[in-house]
Parts: C-alpha cells; structure tokens; sequence
C-alpha cells in the first residue's frame, strides 16, 4: 500500500488512519445465511442422489450373492448326481436349521465346512457372506416387529429357494428328495433363488404374488418400499435378474408337470 502524504495523515489524524488499515469482518450476517442456505439446497439435491446410488450398491452386492449361491448349487448338483438341495422339508424329529434348509448344504461351497444357525441374526451364517442382503437386514426382524418376537425364526433370513425343487410339493414337503439339474425344461425362466420377504422369513418360497393374508413370500424391496420394489433372482441356469411384483408372469416355479 502506497504511503499516505503526511499532510493527509495530518489531516486524518493518526488514529483514523490505523482504523482505516485494519481488515473488515470475513462475512456479514447475511452473506453467512446466504451460504448456510446454498449449502442446504445442495445437501438436498445431492442426499437422494446418494441414497440411491447406496441402494444400488446393495442391489448389486445382493445379485452378486445369489450368483454365487447359483453356482454352489451347480457344485452340489454335481456332487450328489445331480440332485439339486432341498430348501426345506417339514422333519419333526429332527427340525433343525443346522441341517434342514438349502444354505445348510451349499455352506461347504461358498462359506466354511458346517452351517452354523446360531441363535440370533447376530451370530447366525443366514446373515454371513453370501446368505447376507445388506437391504434385507435393514427391515424389521419379521413382519411387524422390529426385534424378534420370540415366536418364528430367530435370525433374519434374506435368501430362499423354489420349494418346488422338491419331488413331494406340492402337495406335501415332507420328503427331502428332490429333482435333477438335468429334468428342467427352461432353466432360463425357471425360478431358483431369491430375496425372500420380511413376512415370510424361511428359506423356502411357494408364491410370487400376495397371499390371502395381504403378506408375500418374496421380497420385493430394491428400488422403492417394500412391496413396490423389485426382488432380485437366480435363474436355473444361473443368470440372474430382478422383477417387480407385476412382472412375474414369465417366472416358472413348478416346473415338474
């Protein structure tokens, strides 16, 4: 800064000049709620924009999943002469979820040696690795309730199979034999696994539409409120996909007739 004359310094008098030289405040009140509010918008242009992408990340992460359970399916088939897994089978002695559902015979393929249940979705392998939809687990423990209700199934399971899978359903589920691999007509439209839903919470689907109970056996939840999302699903060729409850009429489940 240029030196004033001294006899404009005279004439401002010292003091003045000093005030003259010190800086002004960094923002006025009203430039900070100028600002305050430019940051407000943006946060509410950007925050769905990022609750969507975080949406498909788990949409994504989810179809990965299924693909993975898809091809230790294919494994197991292979190793039990083409016998697919059961999903589950009404055994009354011995109704165990160490060893009565799907996720109990593919473990070996994508997880460790032995299934381990647990007793609560916290230590449970239905919410490990593969078995585990990062969406599914943030509804509520099943149906209505937040936690578990101390009745139904103490983990939150996110995946189940095509109880058609199995030689005796319909009408019974009380054999765990099952169909070849090899005896299926389409495997391309043919339904395999899928997210399953909040209200059902087993590992075995029967229906793709609403029960006469208002509830559904798949979980229709990415992209929007549970039921007005898409479910994602393994094939029996193991390709997967995603559909919307009005978009499932090319989906075969009972494919033994």
């Amino acid at each position: 800064m240029r030196r004033m004359s001294r006899s404009l310094l005279d004439a401002l008098g010292t003091s003045h000049y000093f005030r003259l030289t010190k800086h002004s405040p960094a923002f006025t009140l009203i430039e900070l709620l100028v600002v305050i509010a430019i940051i407000a918008i943006l946060a509410g242009l950007l925050l769905p924009a990022l609750s969507k992408a975080k949406a498909e990340a788990q949409s994504t992460l989810c179809k990965s999943n299924l693909k993975q359970q898809a091809l230790a399916t294919f494994l197991y088939a292979g190793d039990h002469l083409d016998q697919l897994p059961f999903p589950w089978w009404y055994n009354a002695a011995w109704d165990d979820a160490n060893s009565n559902n799907y996720q109990t015979l593919i473990t070996p393929y994508v997880l460790r040696p032995v299934f381990k249940a647990g007793d609560a979705t916290t230590n449970s392998d239905f919410a490990l690795g593969v078995f585990r939809c990062p969406a599914r687990l943030l509804e509520n423990h099943w149906r209505n309730f937040k936690n578990y209700p101390g009745s139904g199934n103490p983990w939150k399971i996110s995946y189940a199979m095509n109880q058609y899978v199995l030689l005796s359903f319909p009408p019974l589920v009380t054999s765990p034999k099952t169909a070849k691999l090899t005896s299926v007509p389409n495997p391309a439209q043919t339904f395999l696994i899928a997210d399953v839903s909040k209200d059902l919470n087993h590992p075995a689907i029967i229906s793709l539409g609403r029960e006469s109970d208002g509830t559904y056996d798949v979980g229709y939840r990415h992209g929007r409120q549970y039921p007005s999302g898409r479910a994602n699903l393994a094939s029996m060729d193991s390709h997967i996909s995603s559909f919307s409850l009005k978009q499932t009429n090319g989906i075969i489940m009972e494919f033994k007739k």
